[in-house]
């Protein structure tokens, strides 16, 4: 029963080793901005990630 335990935390703690990045992230690094967006749109992705670098390209667009 340990094991099962200490195997399903390590397969959990691996899964959530993806990095998720802000708005504010990819405002300040518009490199990954570009590349991270044309993923998403290349792949139809609708993650986290796609969501926070399609904002932070309308503000880099649209500045207030």
């Amino acid at each position: 029963m340990m094991k099962k335990i200490i195997l399903c935390a390590a397969v959990l703690l691996l899964c959530s080793c993806g990095q998720t990045k802000t708005q504010g992230y990819y405002m300040s690094h518009p490199d990954e901005l570009a590349k991270d967006l044309a993923d998403c749109q290349q792949q139809g992705k609708n993650t986290y990630n796609c969501n926070e670098a399609a904002k932070a390209d309308f503000l880099r667009k649209h500045p207030q």
